[in-house]
This record gives structure tokens, sequence and C-alpha cells, in this order.
């Protein structure tokens, strides 16, 4: 039984991460939107999905550990495993807008929640209140900032069409991760591994496999704005709208030391992704034709290559051999 849920979770994510992908830039398309922006918001939405009905059960269940551990650990995972295993097939070229804004918000988000979770024991229904108003201010500058002005010359799928598989991917991806994350979750206690353990590694690699899916779906399909936006997006989403909805419903109680480790690994993740993508070769070309310091804070495009996606793999390996110990 836990074998055919392990095999059909997976198929339902593979499944629903290809039409995700496809759907998500049909609209692009459709409305002259960036697919960047397709990847921050309606992508990273549904690739979100499985996260926040975990918490929200994990909330209401009595279980905080395996809600602050779920999204914790699928915000590493997204960018150590995710971003490192895509990066490792095929070199990612990120956008000057993921470089310049979307990875700095990111880090901010990050931010935000340590110093929400370090007030207090857990998260309330006011801080779930705020983090849900800089998920909708966060939404609409998106979509403002990444209207395209360009025409299109491809005929784009209908937008009914398009939202129909969005629907049904997004259906997949939550239906496959709830049958994956039962058969893990059931094995990983029949091994007798603790509940915060559990969301850190199992339910959070678990909930991570439609952003797997739909990244490397769209690292095959050349749509690497998708992929980046995707990631990015995730884990926006998973600290504003995850844990903001679900402490909203129900606070999410914890003991802050207990998680202080696992928030600045995640922090640290972020930090690694901006690092790696910072355009360094072209900012010391143009310091060595200019020699003016300023050279640096010119802001453009980078790439996430193999060696970066190499380290981010390695080091999110490591983590997970650290925290199953």
């Amino acid at each position: 039984m836990v074998a055919l849920q392990l095999i059909g979770g997976f198929l339902l994510l593979l499944l629903g991460g290809n039409y995700l992908v496809e759907g998500g830039v049909a609209i692009a398309r459709k409305f002259r939107v960036s697919p960047l922006v397709i990847g921050m918001t309606i992508v990273a939405m549904g690739t979100s999905a499985p996260e926040l009905i975990v918490s929200v059960q994990a909330a209401f269940n009595g279980s905080p550990g395996i809600a602050m551990g779920n999204v914790i650990g699928s915000n590493i995972a997204n960018i150590g495993l995710i971003l490192g295993l895509t990066a490792l097939i095929y070199p990612i070229h990120v956008n000057r807008n993921s470089v310049k804004t979307d990875g700095p918000v990111m880090l901010l988000t990050s931010l935000l929640l340590i110093a929400a979770a370090s007030t207090g024991i857990g998260l309330n229904r006011l801080e779930g209140l705020v983090f849900v108003f800089l998920l909708v201010a966060f939404v609409i500058y998106s979509i403002r900032a990444g209207k395209k002005t360009e025409e299109v010359e491809d005929k784009p799928r209908p937008l009914w069409l398009a939202s129909l598989m969005i629907v049904f991917s997004g259906l997949a991806l939550a239906i496959g991760s709830d049958l994956l994350v039962t058969g893990a979750v059931t094995v990983a206690r029949l091994m007798n591994v603790s509940e915060k353990v559990i969301g850190l590694t199992v339910v959070a690699i678990g909930t991570s496999l439609p952003e797997l899916a739909a990244s490397l779906v769209a690292a095959f399909k050349k749509e690497m704005d998708i992929s980046i936006g995707n990631i990015i997006g995730s884990n926006i989403f998973n600290i504003l709208s995850v844990l903001g909805f679900a402490s909203l419903i129900h606070p999410i109680r914890f003991e802050f030391s207990d998680y202080i480790g696992d928030l600045l690994l995640m922090l640290a993740f972020a930090v690694a992704l901006i690092v790696f993508v910072l355009p360094w070769r072209k900012n010391w070309a143009m310091f060595v034709r200019t020699k003016h310091p300023a050279a640096f804070a010119h802001i453009t495009g980078g790439v996430l290559g193999r060696v970066s996606g190499g380290i981010l793999l390695i080091a999110y390996v490591g983590y997970c051999y650290i925290v199953l110990l």
C-alpha cells in the first residue's frame, strides 16, 4: 500500500509539473506577462499548494513541528536540492529582475520570518495577517512590473485551455504530494524519527517535489525564467502564504530556540543563491576596463552554472545527513 502511494504520487507530480509549466507559459503569452512573473505567481502558487495543505492540517492537529519544519525544510530543499539539481542538468540563465529585485525580496522574507519567530512562542494571527498582506502586495507588484510590451509571435493556447491546464496540474500536484507525503511519513514514523526531523526532511522533500517536477520540466523545455521564478516565488509563498494563512487560521506554537539553526541555514542558502547568480565576471571585466568601483554596483542577469549547482546540491545532502543524525 505504501509503495503504491509513493509511486502514484511521483507519477502525478511529474504529470502535474509538465502541464503546470505549459499552462503558465500559455497564460504569460496570452496576457504579455513575462514567464518569470508567471513562474513567481501562478506556478509558485500551484507548487506551494502541498505545503499549504500540509501546514494547515499540521497546525490544526497540534503538530507545529511538521508545519514549521515543512516550510523551512522546503525552502532549503528548493534551493539546495531543486535548483542545484536543475543547474547540474542545464545551467540556469537568471533574469536581471531576479538578481536585482526578486532574490532580495526572498532574502528579506526569510529575515522577516526569523524576526517574527523570535518575538514569542511561535506565530500568532496578527503575524499571519501581516504575512498575507505582504503576499498580496508582492503579487500585485510582480504582475505590474512584469508586463511585456512587445508582440508575441507565436499563437498562444486559448485562455480556457491554459486555465484548465493550470487547475488540472494544481490538483494533480496536490493529490500526488499528499500521497507521497503520507507514504513517506508512514515509513519515517515506523523508523521512530522525530516530528521535527520528519517536517524538515521527509515532508519538506515530499511537498517540494512539485517544484522539482515543474523546474526540471521547465529546464528541459528551456523555459528557465519559469524554473528560477518558480523557486524564488515558492520560497516567498511558503513563508508569506503557507505560514501566513496557517497561522491566521490557527496559531503555530513552537520554541524559537528549536529552529534558530534551521532558520539561519535557510537564510544562508538564500544568500548563497544570490551570490552565485551575481554577474561577478561581467562586473570584474567592467572594473578592469573602467577602473571605477561603481562597476561592481552594476547589476545584470547572471547564470547559475553546473559548479554552483553542484555546491548547492552537496550542501543540501550534507544538511540532510546532519539533521537525520
